[in-house]
């Protein structure tokens, strides 16, 4: 199969509603497969709201399906990834290949938009100069980070594609004591995050609440966070962090090392967690990502110099 085929819809802009828990999305996407397998398209343009029934006709909807069939075969698998407002998108594999489907509700759990875009495709990231230290103490598990798809989400979104998501896990890779169900329990709650280069605080949000884990808040996606300048063209975002821990302000300039905050769960987050990232310009919905390198640090306890984490390491500051 051709892999630089892109098959995608669109998400109607009718009363976009983000309240519907993970069951919701997942009786929905699994109706849309089983549909799809067994070729019964009416049945998904059914699930439609009134609104993209009208947009996207029965006709289109079947010539849709069709094609994707015919390139791709049936669906064999299909996996949660993460919930990227609008949408949440799955690891989804066909015969043929790995996409990544991507579904958006109404409040009614109609479907009001989706896509399937290739998974896996490397990216070619231009590199910041700066070299960092790690942004916290102790081991911490990188959950997103890498350059390909199937590790790192980050990768479909220009401003974040070399970003990475930290947490702290225990020796039967647990994020929390517990059930999990307050923010106390998870090990990341609470920890101090440094400042992983000099550089001059250029923005900061504060006063966002932190989530219910298993919750998320996307209407304020990085949640609580701060941006430092690291040089021109190289701007760190630092996000979810806690509601009211951020200890720096606009225009102060810090030193590596600094304390800057504590880990949260505010924002688009469904627990605990420090996301970090370097772009190339401040407004996210402009800027493109650069690949970060951190200069030394243990990965899985051996140490490590110029290294850019990956999903799955196991990192420590030195």
């Amino acid at each position: 199969m051709n892999k630089s085929i892109l098959f995608l819809f669109f998400v109607l802009g009718f009363q976009l509603s983000f309240g519907q828990n993970q069951n919701d999305y997942e009786k929905v996407k699994e109706s849309v497969i089983s549909a799809y397998n067994s070729g019964e398209y009416k049945s998904i343009f059914d699930s439609y709201s009134v609104e993209m029934q009208g947009a996207f006709s029965l006709d289109k909807t079947e010539e849709f399906f069709r094609n994707l069939k015919t390139s791709a075969g049936n669906i064999i698998d299909s996996e949660f990834l993460t919930f990227n407002p609008p949408y949440t998108i799955y690891a989804t594999e066909f015969d043929a290949g790995a996409f990544m489907f991507s579904l958006a509700l109404s409040e009614n759990k109609e479907i009001i938009g989706f896509k399937f875009t290739p998974y896996g495709k490397d990216t070619n990231l231009a590199e910041a100069d700066t070299m960092l230290n790690l942004p916290f103490e102790g081991e911490w598990y990188v959950v997103w980070g890498g350059d390909k798809k199937e590790d790192n989400y980050h990768v479909e979104h220009p401003a974040q594609t070399g970003a990475f998501d930290f947490l702290k896990i225990n020796d039967d890779l647990k994020t929390h004591e517990g059930e999990g169900s307050t923010n106390e329990q998870y090990y990341a709650f609470g920890k101090e995050i440094l400042a992983p280069a000099a550089g001059e605080v250029v923005m900061v949000v504060d006063g966002i609440y932190d989530n219910i884990p298993g919750k998320m808040n996307p209407d304020f996606v990085t949640g609580n966070t701060i941006v430092i300048k690291l040089k021109d063209g190289e701007f760190l975002w630092l996000a979810h962090l806690k509601k009211h821990s951020i200890k720096v302000a606009e225009g102060d300039k810090v030193e590596e090392g600094e304390l800057l905050a504590l880990c949260g769960n505010s924002g688009n987050s469904s627990e605990p967690h420090l996301h970090m990232h370097i772009q190339d310009e401040l407004r996210m919905n402009s800027a493109k990502g650069l690949k970060s390198y951190f200069k030394r640090l243990k990965v899985d306890r051996k140490y490590i110099e110029n290294y850019s984490p990956v999903r799955g390491d196991l990192i420590e500051k030195i």
